[in-house]
């Protein structure tokens, strides 16, 4: 490989944007992988693959990675320069160990398959995000002031104000991660006793039945009634109101869009984003006094350390000793 890692000049880091991994170079790279597909395919979830093949193309561009060869010969010292760039960019510790675990789950896969004869990132020190960093690494969470602000911007005298509405009540009443009501079906809301229960489709491919509150079912309903779908059980429940294909529903990419939209109107701070409602929603019910266990099962987290660490950043801020200080 032409490139050699020069401590005293780290590299800038490189985040390939959306349509660079359909074409382009690092597409090229990515798709030449004779084991890639076959090592993609060993994760079930959707987004965990996704998120896999961007931390790869990360470093394939960033390292200036030109060929499959070339990433088949890659050394520790490009990993290491790889790292560094991560930091250098104020990625979260969280978030370098998570790319440097994907890199070396594919290189591990292209030392079992016999296409390289060592994985390079085994022995690269990874960050620590175990208890000595105990919330670091986890979303911001918003004030209920906040969060107010942000359900009362969509405009409810149209019908794309209504859909908006819909997801943000569903973001922030039930700590849905990012695509899960894009899974949703018209048939996936409905009554059972006094309750209006949302069956989602979560992490894994598992179903989660959830009671929701009273204004995140109000705010779903008024959208259907207006929808022009609600009498289909089968039909996507949040569908392109304009350009977009009728009866798909929308992508990843546009419930991260919309979010960041209305953060945007209601006068938020940059970085507000889907993940920051499930850690509002998780927050929020621990301060409210629910159980953990309650919480766990409500945004379907495999652990309850998961979700414990949500309310040890809390916990965290407010017993820091600099909120004493008066001078």
């Amino acid at each position: 490989m032409k490139f050699a890692p020069k401590k005293d000049k780290p590299l800038p880091l490189v985040e390939p944007k959306l349509g660079e991994l359909t074409t382009g170079r690092v597409f090229e790279v990515l798709n030449n992988i004779r084991a890639e597909n076959v090592w993609l395919a060993n994760f079930s979830s959707l987004n965990t693959r996704e998120a896999y093949k961007r931390s790869v193309a990360s470093f394939v561009a960033t390292i200036g990675i030109n060929t499959p060869e070339e990433l088949y010969s890659a050394s520790r010292a490009h990993i290491i320069a790889w790292r560094s760039a991560m930091e250098k960019a104020g990625l979260s510790q969280a978030s370098i160990a998570n790319r440097l675990s994907a890199l070396s789950s594919l290189y591990k896969h292209l030392t079992d398959t016999g296409l390289v004869l060592q994985n390079p990132v085994s022995g690269v020190k990874r960050p620590k995000t175990g208890n000595a960093g105990i919330g670091a690494g986890k979303s911001p969470a918003l004030t209920r002031k906040q969060v107010r602000a942000m359900l009362d911007v969509p405009d409810i005298k149209t019908l794309q104000g209504l859909r908006d509405r819909a997801l943000l009540h569903i973001y922030f009443y039930t700590g849905a991660r990012c695509s899960e009501p894009g899974r949703l079906k018209v048939k996936d809301i409905r009554f059972d006793r006094e309750y209006t229960v949302l069956d989602l489709t979560i992490k894994g491919n598992k179903r989660n039945t959830i009671a929701i509150h009273p204004e995140c079912a109000m705010a779903i309903r008024e959208y259907l009634e207006v929808a022009g779908h609600s009498e289909d059980p089968e039909a996507f429940l949040f569908q392109p109101v304009k350009n977009g294909k009728v009866g798909h529903p929308l992508t990843r990419v546009q419930f991260y869009r919309l979010f960041d939209k209305y953060a945007r109107l209601a006068g938020l701070p940059a970085g507000v984003y889907p993940h920051v409602a499930r850690a509002t929603m998780i927050t929020e019910a621990y301060e409210a006094g629910v159980q953990g266990e309650a919480i766990q099962r409500t945004v379907g987290h495999a652990s309850i350390t998961t979700t414990e660490g949500y309310n040890h950043t809390a916990k965290k801020h407010r017993e820091s000793a600099s909120l004493k200080m008066g001078y």
